[in-house]
């Protein structure tokens, strides 16, 4: 740069005046060039920000005051005009929060106590079915009833002095209450009951079968100890399906099946691990059942599902082997470790499933994989919060048209809510039938009632449970009820109003006789029928045994051809014998 503008003072000799000069003229140039240099890197100091004073609202202690200020955000603003505020304390908005103008801060003082509070416990009344008394007879008073007394526990919490909530922190029982127990009639003496078809029940670990009536028992021989988790006749009533405890390594149980001939022998299907297992109700010319497996764990509850489904045709002789076929490999659900619940249509074409969280259905003569499985509704899990999963219980209509269950009725898996539905298998329209049936409804609709009196032939009516306390339905007790196919007519039939009860909680307690007219129930493990046109309930069962899974036949195609039977000859119905769906031995 210096060659560019003095070139001539440079050309000049070191030491001379002219060199000198430029030396003397150079230095103050280079200077003035440095500081100019430093000034454009140095950037102007702006001026310290002014903070504008806000107009503030603040509503605490019963007062509403505004005032001005210059603080940065609540916290500040408080402490600016001496309001304390205690750990519990709630402050609108928090105290982080940065002022602006008009904001409106409120302080709500919040404190507790405890308090112990003392009630009395009230008494249940209890009756007690007594046999050997009629239904006129007085009622007995056998136990007075006496209140209890229990103190438990609040804590109340207070916001600016008035009571916000009470949390309960602790109960105890000071004195239990004394139930009023009642011995009342049953209205029936134990007797001979005689009723249409072949009713098989488990009674204390044997299968019993009796011929249309109590006074026909036979035992079965099942050649092993019973797991009732499969326990069912075949439409025509010839044959006994079930499932038979396995000490075999790797399995759970065996499926079987045993004529219902006298002194016949069990044959095994080499099928094990089996979950559910159903005859198809519209075969009967061959038999043919579905079922679906699992495998055995160490943890509870001693299982885990496939989620599989399986047909197969029942061997033609008694030498043959039973061939199934899988129709679905695994199923992917909510809580599927625990598995869902089937029930095959009267029409053979479907079977209907359900899950913790859906119910549909799988149509069996569909051409596609898209169209075989059809959801048909979907809601929200029940959290039982134990080891096992609450699955909806299902029941087709006579007709194969519609399907009723149970649904969880709350978007709240923690909530336990739970009405009983009915849904359109075509068009997937569904409608509540009954509201808080309670968890362990178990809808069950009958065959088509065959009866000439006062009732439509082919009309069917629908049973069920319902929960007499419906907010604790898990833990509730229960009555029997029924109505008509539409809903309507409904009414409790067992046991009276006001008596304390006890069902089974499986499905498989409940039963409809082939014409309709019966249902045949366990209740505190014996066995009773209900007829539904005398609007009475017969004991059948009076010994000390447990009596679980009543299964009746015939149904489905078999009942519309063997009643015709029943109105001919009743006396000859479904004696023993072969009835074409199986060889006989």
């Amino acid at each position: 740069m210096i060659n560019k503008l003095y070139p001539e003072h440079l050309t000049a000799y070191p030491g001379s005046k002219q060199c000198a000069y430029a030396h003397g003229l150079l230095i103050p140039l280079i200077l003035m060039a440095f500081a100019l240099v430093l000034s454009a890197c140095v950037t102007e100091t702006p001026e310290f920000a002014v903070e504008e004073p806000v107009q503030i609202t603040l509503i605490a202690d019963g007062e509403e005051r505004t005032s001005i200020t210059e603080a940065n955000n609540v916290r500040e603003y408080l402490a600016e005009i001496g309001l304390s505020i205690g750990d519990t304390d709630m402050v609108d908005p928090p105290i982080f929060t940065p002022l602006t103008d008009g904001l409106e801060i409120s302080v709500i003082r919040v404190s507790d106590s405890i308090e112990v509070i003392e009630q009395t416990i009230p008494y249940q009344r209890r009756n007690v079915r007594n046999e050997s008394m009629s239904a006129d007879s007085e009622p007995i008073i056998v136990q007075s009833g006496r209140p209890g007394r229990q103190e438990y526990t609040v804590r109340i919490i207070y916001h600016d002095g008035l009571e916000f909530s009470r949390q309960q922190t602790k109960l105890t029982v000071l004195e239990s209450a004394q139930d009023e127990i009642v011995m009342i009639g049953v209205g029936s003496t134990p007797g001979d009951v005689d009723f249409p078809g072949q009713l098989a029940i488990i009674n204390g670990g044997n299968a019993i079968l009796l011929r249309g009536s109590s006074a026909f028992a036979e035992q079965l021989e099942i050649g092993g100890v019973l797991d009732h988790r499969v326990f069912s006749l075949s439409p025509t009533g010839s044959h006994l399906m079930y499932t038979r405890v396995s000490t075999e390594t790797g399995e759970f149980n065996t499926l079987w099946v045993v004529s219902t001939v006298p002194n016949a022998t069990p044959k095994p299907l080499d099928v094990e691990n089996v979950l559910w297992a159903e005859w198809n109700p519209d075969r009967i010319d061959r038999p043919q059942i579905a079922f679906t497996t699992g495998v055995p764990t160490d943890l509870l509850p001693g299982w885990e599902a496939n989620n599989d489904l399986w047909t197969g045709d029942l061997p033609l002789s008694a030498s043959g082997r039973f061939r199934p076929r899988q129709l679905i490999e695994s199923y992917p659900a909510t809580y599927g470790w625990w598995g869902g619940n089937y029930a095959w249509s009267p029409v053979g074409r479907h079977i209907a499933y359900s899950y913790a969280d859906e119910v549909g259905v799988i149509d069996l003569q569909s051409e596609s994989e898209e169209d075989e499985r059809k959801q048909l509704q979907s809601f929200s899990e029940y959290n039982t919060r134990g080891d096992w999963v609450w699955v909806p219980s299902l029941s087709w209509s006579p007709d194969g048209g519609y399907l009723a269950f149970t649904k969880h009725a709350s978007e709240d898996p923690d909530v336990a809510a739970f009405d009983t539905w009915a849904v359109n298998i075509e068009t997937g329209l569904a409608s509540p039938f009954i509201e808080d049936s309670g968890i362990w409804s178990h809808p069950l609709w009958s065959p088509p009632i065959t009866s000439e009196d006062d009732l439509v032939p082919g009309l069917s009516q629908i049973a069920f449970l319902k929960a007499i306390n419906p907010v604790e339905s898990q833990r509730s007790s229960y009555a029997l009820w029924r109505m008509d196919r539409d809903g309507s007519n409904a009414e409790q039939i067992f046991p009276a109003a006001g008596e304390n009860s006890r069902f089974p909680r499986e499905q498989s307690s409940i039963s409809w006789a082939p014409t309709g007219q019966q249902i045949a129930f366990v209740y505190d493990d014996d066995l009773f029928l209900y007829d539904t046109q005398l609007n009475s309930a017969s004991q059948v069962t009076f010994d000390d045994n447990a009596i679980s899974n009543p299964t009746w036949s015939p149904y489905g195609k078999a009942a519309a051809e063997l009643l015709k039977e029943f109105e001919e000859s009743p006396a000859t119905f479904l004696q023993p014998g072969n009835r074409g769906d199986v060889p006989p031995e």
